[in-house]
């Protein structure tokens, strides 16, 4: 699990570690390299969360797993880092290896409803999915979500959406990276499921 400095590590490591995983938390570049399979978890702010990877050397590095076809797994603004941008506190810039850029829900459409979405939801799978894909665990079963930030619907590489009074893209893939907008670990058997079948697909357990 990459060290990015956010506040959701404690419980995505614990989270891990009762599915029996073999896990460990840094930020030294070599460790990140070695891994076999890696977590990108992420709280907070897009701005600071991303100065925290830049001033820790590990943009570059992340930037070229994903797009080698390595496996990585992006957490709520981990998957947020993927983007070309983020529009909270300003445009700041992503890792860019999505075109798209994470807006306001509101800006969105969300008018009527709480801005951030705080709570449990769903998350409507594409079709197009085999049948041992990882997402298919969540399948018509609800996950917990935490934000006020998004993809738009239909982002490149959307694998899964979600309808908060409007749709908004909640699963990206680009080759063996995923992106979830959900909390899989505050997600309860929901979310251990994904990600011991996450593991499972990444043979990285």
């Amino acid at each position: 699990m990459i060290d990015t400095g956010a506040g959701n590590i404690p419980s995505v490591y614990r989270s891990l570690k009762a599915i029996e995983s073999s896990v460990s938390v840094s930020f030294e570049i070599g460790d990140i390299k070695d891994a076999r399979g890696l977590v990108l978890p992420g709280v907070g702010a897009f701005p600071e969360f991303m100065e925290n990877l830049d001033k820790r050397g590990l943009k570059g590095l992340i930037t070229n797993i994903i797009k080698d076809g390595g496996n990585l797994l992006g957490i709520c603004v981990g998957m947020h880092a993927f983007a070309a941008g983020s529009e909270e506190f300003g445009y700041n810039d992503g890792l860019g290896v999505l075109s798209t850029t994470v807006r306001n829900l509101a800006d969105l459409g969300v008018t009527n409803s709480r801005v951030p979405q705080v709570g449990w939801n769903e998350v409507n799978i594409s079709e197009q999915l085999s049948s041992n894909h990882p997402l298919r665990q969540i399948e018509k079963r609800h996950v917990y979500f935490m934000h006020s930030y998004a993809l738009p619907s239909g982002a490149q590489g959307e694998i899964g959406w979600t309808n908060y009074e409007v749709d908004f893209c909640s699963v990206v893939q680009l080759n063996n990276a995923i992106g979830v907008q959900f909390h899989p670990e505050k997600s309860h058997k929901v979310g251990r499921d994904f990600l011991a079948a996450w593991i499972s697909s990444t043979n990285c357990n």
